[in-house]
């Protein structure tokens, strides 16, 4: 595992952190900001100042993802981008999607569904996203 880890290509996790960093800035804002907040019964102001860590902690968890996802790619011999989107799928609806919904389900969330969606789409898409750049930059 650890040899798998050192031999990944770090170009390629960088550019896939990247994408899924600005996807989800995209997708939290100008696409879906406004059905995030309703699914949080949050009220955004329009100069809003969002904490350091709104964006330290999705940077760093984007990293994260990225490499676990290139881990993944390599232990199961992925090499064509067919097999990289099914990757992306089974992870991001099995998991991200599936964790994001559970997440959801709290007392304190408004539209629990709403968010799941929300949250849940993002993932689906990014970490497939990443399955691609790591695959095809392989």
């Amino acid at each position: 595992m650890v040899m798998i880890f050192l031999e990944l290509n770090w170009w390629a996790v960088l550019l896939a952190t990247f994408i899924y960093f600005v996807l989800g800035a995209l997708w939290f804002t100008p696409l879906f900001g406004k059905y995030y907040d309703i699914a949080l019964g949050f009220d955004r102001q329009k100069d809003y100042k969002w904490p350091l860590i709104y964006y330290v902690s999705p940077f760093v968890n984007s990293l994260v993802v990225s490499i676990a996802t290139a881990m993944l790619v390599s232990l199961l011999k992925i090499e064509s981008l067919a097999e990289a989107v099914s990757l992306g799928l089974l992870v991001g609806i099995g998991y991200a999607g599936a964790i994001s919904f559970n997440n959801a389900v709290n007392p304190v969330t408004p539209r629990p569904l709403l968010y799941g969606a929300v949250t849940g789409g993002y993932h689906v898409v990014g970490i497939s996203l990443i399955a691609l750049v790591i695959t095809a930059l392989r």
